[in-house]
C-alpha cells in the first residue's frame, strides 16, 4: 500500500494533474483544468472506504467525505507547466472507528 510522507497507510491513493485552460469562454470559465486518475484496483478501495465512511459535518452543515489533496507546480517534459499531486485518505486502524485525521 502507498506510503505518505507521514508514517501511516494510505486507504487508496490517485494522482491529481491540473492544466491551465486554454479555452476560457469567459470569466466565470475555470483557470484550471485537468483529471484525478485512479488505477482500478485503487478505485475499488476509493468505493470501499467511500462507503464506510460516516460523513463529517462541512463549515455549512453538510455531511460529506473529505479527500486530502497535496499538489506541487510542476513542469512536464515538453515545457508545460501545470499542478500535479495526489489524492488519499488515512486508512483507519483497526478496530479503531475514529475518522481520519488530515
Amino acid at each position: 500500500m502507498y506510503k505518505t510522507e507521514s508514517t501511516f497507510e494510505s486507504a487508496f491513493i490517485g494522482q491529481i494533474s491540473l492544466f491551465a485552460n486554454k479555452n476560457k469562454k469567459h470569466e466565470k470559465s475555470p483557470d484550471k483544468t485537468g483529471t484525478i486518475e485512479l488505477e482500478l484496483s485503487e478505485a475499488m478501495k476509493l468505493a470501499e472506504y467511500l462507503t464506510a465512511h460516516p460523513g463529517e459535518q462541512n463549515y455549512a452543515g453538510k455531511t460529506v467525505v473529505k479527500l486530502a489533496i497535496n499538489a506541487w507546480d510542476k513542469r512536464s517534459e515538453g515545457g508545460t507547466e501545470y499542478v500535479g499531486g495526489t489524492v488519499w485518505a488515512k486508512k483507519p486502524e483497526a478496530g479503531v472507528n475514529d475518522l481520519p485525521v488530515f
